[in-house]
């Protein structure tokens, strides 16, 4: 029956576990474990004695729990049936993961779906060599780099997937603004990963995320990309959306009445006027003077001289450009859309609004 005098490692570099060859070890014989290794001994696929980086001689004091299994005696250079496993505990740091269909997320600032996509990488070591067999290599007698990661390949993704989905959403994060936070989304989704990589005897040695996009040829992008666009534009000439609106009409509208200049051009005009005061009238209000206020702050409409058409302070009794004569409130101006209105009018003739009471009437 072969003795063995020396059992080290000597499998291929990319295996995460490795199984010595031989079975049959006598007491006595030599173990050299290797840099970021754990020797693991096994008997009828129960896990009995581990060993770290280091040379020893095997006896019945370090291998306490195989020597109570096999009865050795104490001294003994009987020989006994046991499997030694090599397991690897070197960083992996290039492990690659990816979204393998984007994202259906509803765009917490703009409130449409968005099919997001997400790349990076993520590096793991063995921190628990027993709990790493018993719960992914079991009675294989080797275990590499790449079966973990077809392994672990859809499990992380969807984790991934419902963490990035959960914090956008909680964060209020849009998907433009996704790529500037693309650290703290990696911090937090770490965080979620690393007790499911704990359960498997791994640590999570980190965890990147390196893109955060959405597909380029997606209609809904494609519009809302074109709109903030716009919106970019406006913001950086100090322009709103409802001005672009009321200028669009206005010049519709001049190209209408400059058709023809006969009554069809004429209809539009009027049927149009309305609208487009209103909506002048909103954008520009923040810029007209306050409407004088008579006695006990009640508000007047202004008044202007019938002959030369300048407005006429509060009181006047004549006109202090011609100097005509005033007689009470000869004609007003429409607060809403400055067409001039009768004395008496309680509303305006053209946008139909009422008219502030005069201090005459």
């Amino acid at each position: 029956m072969a003795i063995f005098q020396v059992i080290k490692f000597d499998g291929p570099q990319e295996a995460l576990v490795w199984k010595h060859p031989k079975e049959n070890i006598t007491s006595g014989s030599q173990l050299v474990v290797g840099p970021a290794q754990t020797a693991v001994f096994v008997r009828e696929g129960q896990i009995c004695d581990l060993f770290e980086s280091g040379t020893y001689t095997l006896d019945t004091y370090n291998l306490p729990i195989l020597s109570a299994l096999v009865n050795l005696p104490f001294g003994g250079r009987s020989p006994f049936a046991a499997e030694v496993f090599y397991v690897n505990q070197r960083s992996i740091l290039d492990i690659k993961w990816g979204t393998q269909v984007p994202i259906q997320l509803k765009d917490p600032v703009y409130q449409v779906i968005i099919p997001l996509r997400a790349f990076g990488q993520y590096g793991v070591s063995v921190q628990d060599p027993a709990l790493f067999m018993e719960k992914l290599v079991g009675t294989a007698h080797a275990y590499t780099t790449d079966d973990l990661v077809r392994y672990f390949r859809g499990l992380v993704g969807s984790r991934v997937t419902d963490g990035l989905s959960t914090a956008l959403t909680e964060e209020g994060i849009s998907f433009v603004e996704a790529s500037a936070r693309i650290a703290e989304l990696s911090d937090r989704i770490a965080q979620r990963l690393q007790d499911f990589f704990a359960a498997y005897g791994i640590r999570l040695v980190n965890f990147f995320i390196n893109s955060i996009n959405a597909p380029e040829n997606d209609p809904t992008v494609q519009r809302l990309k074109a709109v903030l666009s716009e919106r970019q534009k406006m913001d950086a000439l100090n322009y709103n959306y409802q001005q672009a609106q009321t200028y669009n009409i206005l010049g519709r509208a001049a190209d209408q009445l400059g058709g023809d200049g006969g009554m069809a051009g004429m209809g539009v005009g009027a049927a149009m006027g309305a609208a487009v005061a209103d909506l002048v009238r909103q954008n520009l209000q923040s810029v007209q003077p306050a409407p004088p206020t008579g006695p006990a702050g009640k508000v007047e409409a202004p008044a202007f001289c019938v002959h030369c058409g300048t407005p006429l302070p509060a009181g006047a009794a004549f006109c202090p450009k011609c100097g005509q004569e005033v007689k009470g409130r000869q004609s007003l101006l429409c607060s809403f859309c400055g067409s001039p209105c009768q004395l008496g009018d309680r509303f305006c003739a053209r946008c139909g609004r009422p008219l502030a009471p005069s201090s005459g009437t």
